[in-house]
Protein backbone atom coordinates (compact mmCIF):
# COMPACT_ATOMS: atom_id res chain seq x y z
CA UNK A 1 0.00 0.00 0.00
CA UNK A 2 1.14 3.61 -1.08
CA UNK A 3 2.33 5.78 1.90
CA UNK A 4 0.09 9.15 1.99
CA UNK A 5 2.35 12.51 1.52
CA UNK A 6 1.96 13.07 5.48
CA UNK A 7 4.03 10.18 5.87
CA UNK A 8 6.82 11.30 3.41
CA UNK A 9 7.34 15.00 4.35
CA UNK A 10 9.03 15.43 7.60
CA UNK A 11 8.23 18.14 9.51
CA UNK A 12 10.38 20.23 12.18
CA UNK A 13 9.40 19.70 15.26
CA UNK A 14 9.08 23.58 15.58
CA UNK A 15 6.29 23.78 13.21
CA UNK A 16 4.36 22.38 15.00
CA UNK A 17 4.05 24.41 17.80
CA UNK A 18 0.95 26.88 17.38
CA UNK A 19 1.77 29.62 14.42
CA UNK A 20 0.47 33.24 16.10
CA UNK A 21 -1.51 35.33 13.18
CA UNK A 22 -2.67 31.74 11.69
CA UNK A 23 -5.74 32.09 10.05
CA UNK A 24 -8.88 30.57 11.51
CA UNK A 25 -9.60 26.25 11.57
CA UNK A 26 -12.51 25.52 9.02
CA UNK A 27 -15.44 22.98 9.96
CA UNK A 28 -12.94 19.99 9.89
CA UNK A 29 -10.37 21.17 11.93
CA UNK A 30 -12.83 22.13 14.55
CA UNK A 31 -14.21 19.05 14.34
CA UNK A 32 -11.33 16.56 14.38
CA UNK A 33 -8.74 18.71 16.58
CA UNK A 34 -7.49 15.93 19.49
CA UNK A 35 -7.77 13.13 17.21
CA UNK A 36 -4.93 11.21 15.64
CA UNK A 37 -4.06 12.82 12.31
CA UNK A 38 -3.32 9.80 10.80
CA UNK A 39 -4.96 6.33 11.15
CA UNK A 40 -2.87 4.16 14.31
CA UNK A 41 -2.53 0.46 14.05
CA UNK A 42 -1.59 -2.02 16.53
CA UNK A 43 1.56 -3.59 17.13
CA UNK A 44 0.87 -6.91 16.58
CA UNK A 45 -0.90 -5.57 12.89
CA UNK A 46 2.13 -4.08 11.64
CA UNK A 47 5.14 -6.04 12.54
CA UNK A 48 4.67 -9.67 10.27
CA UNK A 49 4.96 -7.38 7.38
CA UNK A 50 8.27 -6.40 8.07
CA UNK A 51 9.96 -8.86 10.62
CA UNK A 52 11.95 -11.91 9.36
CA UNK A 53 9.65 -15.21 8.70
CA UNK A 54 11.81 -17.79 9.94
CA UNK A 55 13.00 -16.33 13.23
CA UNK A 56 9.71 -13.56 13.48
CA UNK A 57 12.63 -10.95 14.57
CA UNK A 58 12.82 -7.87 13.30
CA UNK A 59 15.97 -5.95 12.35
CA UNK A 60 17.03 -3.19 14.21
CA UNK A 61 17.14 -0.71 11.09
CA UNK A 62 13.76 -1.48 10.26
CA UNK A 63 12.08 -0.32 13.83
CA UNK A 64 11.04 3.23 12.01
CA UNK A 65 9.60 1.70 9.43
CA UNK A 66 7.28 -0.76 11.88
CA UNK A 67 6.81 2.67 14.08
CA UNK A 68 5.39 5.21 11.09
CA UNK A 69 3.27 1.90 9.81
CA UNK A 70 1.41 1.96 12.84
CA UNK A 71 0.76 5.88 12.11
CA UNK A 72 3.23 7.12 14.63
CA UNK A 73 5.40 10.12 13.69
CA UNK A 74 8.90 9.44 13.95
CA UNK A 75 11.57 11.90 12.93
CA UNK A 76 14.97 10.95 11.15
CA UNK A 77 16.75 12.28 14.14
CA UNK A 78 14.68 10.22 16.51
CA UNK A 79 15.71 7.03 14.75
CA UNK A 80 18.65 6.42 16.86
CA UNK A 81 17.62 6.81 20.49
CA UNK A 82 14.58 4.63 19.65
CA UNK A 83 17.04 1.88 18.18
CA UNK A 84 19.21 2.98 21.41
CA UNK A 85 16.23 2.78 23.70
CA UNK A 86 14.82 -1.20 22.21
CA UNK A 87 18.34 -2.40 21.92
CA UNK A 88 18.57 -1.83 25.99
CA UNK A 89 16.24 -4.74 26.01
CA UNK A 90 17.30 -7.37 23.08
CA UNK A 91 20.93 -6.78 23.22
CA UNK A 92 23.32 -4.34 21.15
CA UNK A 93 22.60 -4.55 17.03
CA UNK A 94 20.14 -7.39 17.99
CA UNK A 95 16.58 -7.91 15.92
CA UNK A 96 13.89 -6.73 17.92
CA UNK A 97 10.73 -8.76 19.55
CA UNK A 98 7.32 -8.10 19.30
CA UNK A 99 6.93 -8.36 22.66
CA UNK A 100 9.70 -5.60 22.90
CA UNK A 101 7.94 -3.54 20.06
CA UNK A 102 5.18 -4.01 21.83
CA UNK A 103 6.39 -2.81 25.59
CA UNK A 104 7.61 0.30 23.97
CA UNK A 105 4.60 1.15 22.20
CA UNK A 106 2.65 1.08 25.26
CA UNK A 107 5.36 3.25 27.08
CA UNK A 108 6.39 5.48 24.60
CA UNK A 109 3.79 5.66 21.38
CA UNK A 110 1.30 8.19 22.64
CA UNK A 111 4.61 10.29 22.40
CA UNK A 112 4.55 10.17 18.17
CA UNK A 113 0.97 10.65 17.84
CA UNK A 114 0.08 13.86 16.25
CA UNK A 115 -3.45 15.16 16.44
CA UNK A 116 -5.26 17.14 13.35
CA UNK A 117 -4.88 20.01 15.58
CA UNK A 118 -1.13 19.31 14.83
CA UNK A 119 -1.22 18.77 11.65
CA UNK A 120 -2.91 21.64 11.03
CA UNK A 121 -0.65 24.04 12.66
CA UNK A 122 2.27 22.59 11.29
CA UNK A 123 0.95 23.16 7.67
CA UNK A 124 -0.81 26.49 8.99
CA UNK A 125 2.75 27.65 9.52
CA UNK A 126 4.37 26.54 6.46
CA UNK A 127 1.62 28.83 5.10
CA UNK A 128 1.69 31.89 7.36
CA UNK A 129 5.86 31.88 6.84
CA UNK A 130 5.25 32.00 2.75
CA UNK A 131 7.01 28.43 2.33
CA UNK A 132 3.83 26.38 0.77
CA UNK A 133 1.46 29.32 0.46
CA UNK A 134 -0.54 32.57 2.58
CA UNK A 135 -1.46 34.34 5.46
CA UNK A 136 -5.03 33.48 4.92
CA UNK A 137 -3.99 29.39 4.51
CA UNK A 138 -4.06 28.87 0.65
CA UNK A 139 -1.53 26.48 -0.26
CA UNK A 140 -0.18 27.16 -3.55
CA UNK A 141 0.44 23.62 -4.91
CA UNK A 142 3.58 24.57 -6.52
CA UNK A 143 4.98 25.53 -3.65
CA UNK A 144 4.44 22.64 -1.79
CA UNK A 145 5.85 20.44 -4.89
CA UNK A 146 9.25 22.63 -4.60
CA UNK A 147 9.18 22.04 -0.61
CA UNK A 148 8.90 18.20 -0.97
CA UNK A 149 11.50 17.95 -3.89
CA UNK A 150 13.96 19.70 -2.53
CA UNK A 151 13.92 19.29 1.37
CA UNK A 152 14.31 16.27 3.64
CA UNK A 153 13.20 12.82 2.70
CA UNK A 154 12.78 14.38 -1.34
CA UNK A 155 9.68 13.49 -3.42
CA UNK A 156 10.64 13.37 -7.41
CA UNK A 157 8.54 15.56 -8.91
CA UNK A 158 6.56 12.79 -11.00
CA UNK A 159 5.89 11.23 -7.52
CA UNK A 160 4.63 14.41 -6.31
CA UNK A 161 2.11 14.91 -9.55
CA UNK A 162 1.02 11.11 -8.96
CA UNK A 163 0.11 11.33 -5.14
CA UNK A 164 -1.62 14.95 -5.82
CA UNK A 165 -3.33 13.52 -8.65
CA UNK A 166 -4.83 10.39 -6.05
CA UNK A 167 -2.74 7.87 -7.14
CA UNK A 168 -3.53 5.26 -9.50
CA UNK A 169 -7.03 4.38 -8.91
CA UNK A 170 -9.68 4.61 -11.30
CA UNK A 171 -11.50 6.50 -8.65
CA UNK A 172 -9.02 8.79 -6.90
CA UNK A 173 -10.06 11.79 -5.39
CA UNK A 174 -6.55 13.88 -5.69
CA UNK A 175 -6.06 18.12 -5.62
CA UNK A 176 -6.95 19.60 -9.28
CA UNK A 177 -6.66 23.09 -8.59
CA UNK A 178 -3.36 25.18 -8.49
CA UNK A 179 -3.60 26.19 -4.88
CA UNK A 180 -5.76 24.76 -2.02
CA UNK A 181 -7.45 25.60 1.63
CA UNK A 182 -5.62 24.03 5.09
CA UNK A 183 -8.85 21.94 5.44
CA UNK A 184 -9.39 20.52 2.14
CA UNK A 185 -5.25 19.53 1.89
CA UNK A 186 -5.38 18.03 5.23
CA UNK A 187 -8.80 15.97 4.38
CA UNK A 188 -6.54 14.97 1.26
CA UNK A 189 -3.54 13.61 3.17
CA UNK A 190 -6.24 11.67 5.53
CA UNK A 191 -7.25 9.76 2.83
Amino acid sequence: QAQSLGNLVPVPERLWAFAPNMPEKGKEASKKGKEPFTQQYEVKDVFPHFCDRKTKLLALQDVPYVLRAMGLTIYVDEEKGIREQLEKVDGMGKPVSLQTMQSWVEEHGKNYVKSYDDAYSAVGTLCHEGIIGDKSGRIQIKHLQHLVSEVGDKISVESFKKIMKGGDSAVAVGIKDESCSLDEFLTFLQK
